[in-house]
């Protein structure tokens, strides 16, 4: 098997792809009204925000709210909140999330005209098909009839198979007779609709039940509730976050401390973690953590298999900050937590007094960054952080901002919706000089990578999904010379690149050869059209340079070595052995090719230099055996086989180092001495 090593991808940022407003027209030109809450598509391709603009999709009509789809890949804007002829909904539309595959919609509408025969007059649940257009009413009873009440705030499981909202309807599931906002699951495939926000033994909470999640595995759901008689001993008078088994109906509390204890404190914007294993929310209580001493609302996390609970919005040294914090996010990989802060003292140099910041903790290093600023580092002039959406590698933040401040051009006064670019928001003054450099490296099977970037800095990472994706900041402009390696079965394969900051191209330096170096085993090694060194080490390799100036190495072992077009060197350096260690070369040719023998082991042929020193004339003679005592390099065309003679008289017996298959004609100056 041979080595992978390809550039899949590579870029030098430019400034705007630091931070871009999201809520403009195909074209660019700003809304002409406020934008609000917004999605991000798991693949990151797809965003959905709402606006009351008119002008978003080169259409007037009504300063209703309506739903739009922003492709990042070409600027197209589509309206999501229309029915299947494509009729614009009429009334207002919002809380838009994408299906895991990205296909549907599932959002809030008050318009009547989506579906034929919306005759409630009521907020409803709909479902959208983006390739069909087909639109579907979520929010009705088990026979599918309409109810009569608000539903809305709608999350579809990973599956795409249930739906969670909330509703005040009484008359979506028999015995709803609490008179509160309750929490609903609806099966897409059997129509069936239960009610959540019940006790285990189904008695209705007696208090308002909103803002539902369901876990990745389709099996529990999060939501915020008043009531007091979802669980036992629930005396705080205060909203929790509650955790609902849909199998069996078991309901537990979360806004509790590491042992049960119920937080005195308002909780609530509760998020699973990607993996199920934990949630975060936010919380007023003073009393979940030690050490709780700000009087603030905090982010914390709860593991749901431990109880283990832990603080999450502090300073990057762990000090607890002072200001509400709220809007936690986590990224899929549970490392990076995105959220929203008044507080002064949650980075260095402080913020913008009680305006609220974007922040992005790394959850591993304690490293904390504000996003809300503009690439030159001006915090942002108005509130940023409302809702807040992230890519699942943790690296895009989609949020609402009142600033005017984050990008150029921003002059209509609105509430718009950003897209953050985490890495290099946190990179800005290299971006902005141009330093700043990604790649992603196609390695196959590789076990491990590693690029020397030339400025005396090596990264190496494992690879996955045959892909390594690196980013590094330069000192100073120029090109730059950088040399990436990869490793697998114990063998190697350096390749040379000049990274040209100017231009923001990474090519094959093709001044300077690669290394592929086999391991301890019989390897095939496979130069490509540049210039090689290929080193075989142990066992029996089967090594070809195809094009380019190759070097080869054969090592110990009975090795089979073709160079292929080009000048190219073959190299002798390991103690002859007659029984293993004798090689095979296909396709010398004494116009381009040369031999280099090292006197570490073949002592008799004089003193060698690092370029390969010249035979003298009378140490190469072709037969079966020397003919005097200055014979060294014994060649017999007849049967290609070439032999190595200490002395030349005998005394001691050749030893046959190679066999020339070929059997082409060789001279003395095809020899060196290294």
């Amino acid at each position: 098997m041979t080595l992978t090593l390809t550039i899949q991808f590579f870029s030098r940022p430019a400034t705007e792809s630091i931070i871009q407003r999201v809520s403009v027209t195909g074209d660019g030109a700003q809304a002409d009204e406020r934008s609000g809450a917004s999605a991000l598509s798991a693949d990151g391709r797809y965003v959905f925000f709402e606006s009351r603009a008119t002008n978003l999709v080169g259409e007037d009509g009504p300063f209703d709210w309506d739903i739009f789809r922003k492709d990042l890949f070409t600027g197209e804007v589509v309206r999501v909140s229309t029915n299947a002829a494509g009729e614009v909904g009429n009334g207002d539309s919002f809380s838009a999330r994408f299906s895991a595959d990205g296909r549907y919609a599932v959002f809030t509408s008050r318009a009547d005209n989506l579906v034929a025969g919306d005759v409630n007059g009521k907020a409803d649940v709909f479902l959208k098909d983006l390739v069909t257009g087909r639109v579907t009413l979520i929010s009705t009873d088990g026979n599918r009839r309409q109810v009569s009440g608000d539903s809305g705030q709608a999350a579809i499981s990973p599956d795409g198979r249930y739906v969670v909202f909330e509703s005040d309807a009484p008359d979506l599931v028999p015995g709803d007779t609490n008179d509160a906002h309750d929490i609903f699951v609806k099966d897409l495939f059997t129509g069936a609709v239960a009610r959540l926000s019940t006790s285990k033994d189904g008695q209705g909470g007696n208090g308002v039940s909103r803002f539902a999640q369901i876990s990745p595995d389709g099996r529990y759901v999060l939501f915020e509730s008043g009531a007091s008689n979802l669980v036992s001993d629930d005396h705080n008078g205060n909203v929790d976050v509650f955790l609902k088994d849909i199998l069996t109906g078991e309901i537990r509390r979360i806004s509790t401390d590491g042992s049960g204890a119920e937080g005195n404190g308002y909780s609530y914007q509760a998020r699973f973690s990607a993996d199920g294993r934990s949630v975060v929310f936010t919380s007023s209580a003073g009393n979940l953590v030690s050490g709780d001493t700000n009087g603030d609302y905090d982010l914390f996390q709860k593991d749901l298999a431990t109880g283990r609970i832990v603080r999450l919005s502090t300073s990057s040294t762990g000090a607890e900050v002072h200001g509400w914090s709220e809007e936690p996010r986590l990224s899929h990989d549970g490392r990076y937590l995105f959220f929203a802060s008044t507080a002064n003292d949650v980075v260095p140099g402080g913020s913008n007094g009680t305006v609220y910041n974007l922040f992005r903790k790394d959850l591993l290093t304690g490293e904390v960054i504000r996003l809300s600023t503009s690439p030159e580092g001006l915090p942002a002039d108005g509130h940023t952080g409302y809702g807040i959406d992230v890519s699942p590698d943790g690296r895009y933040a989609l949020v609402g901002s009142w600033a005017s401040n984050l990008v150029s051009g921003d002059t209509n006064g609105m509430y718009d919706t950003f897209l953050i670019d985490a890495t290099l928001m946190k990179h800005a003054p290299a971006v902005m000089a141009g330093r700043f450099v990604e790649l992603r490296l196609g390695t196959g099977a590789a076990s491990s990578v590693s690029i020397d970037w030339g400025d005396g800095t090596i990264d190496t990472i494992s690879p996955s999904g045959g892909s390594a994706s690196f980013s590094h900041v330069f000192a100073d402009s120029g090109a730059k010379n950088a040399v990436a390696t990869v490793v697998e079965d114990g063998r190697s394969w350096s390749v040379p690149y000049t990274i040209d900051l100017a231009s923001g191209q990474m090519m094959r330096n093709a001044a300077m050869a690669d290394t592929l170096t086999g391991g301890h085993g019989s390897d095939r090694l496979d130069g490509d059209m540049w210039g090689n060194r290929i080193i075989g080490r142990n066992g029996s390799d089967r090594i070809d340079g195809h094009s380019g100036k190759d070097i080869l190495w054969g090592g110990w072992g009975n090795d089979s070595l073709k160079g292929g077009y080009g000048r190219d060197v073959f190299v002798f350096d390991t103690r002859p052995n007659k029984r293993s260690n004798v090689d095979k070369i296909y396709d010398f040719k004494s116009r381009d090719d040369s031999f280099h023998l090292e006197n570490k082991y073949f002592t008799k042929l004089g003193s060698g230099s690092s370029k390969g020193k010249k035979f003298k004339s009378d140490m190469f003679t072709e037969g079966k055996k020397a003919k005097d005592a200055e014979d060294r390099i014994v060649y017999d065309k007849k049967t290609g086989a070439l032999y190595y003679d200490q002395d030349g008289t005998g005394s001691k017996a050749q030893v046959k180092i190679a066999t020339i298959t070929n059997k082409t004609k060789l001279y003395w100056h095809d020899f060196f001495v290294v």
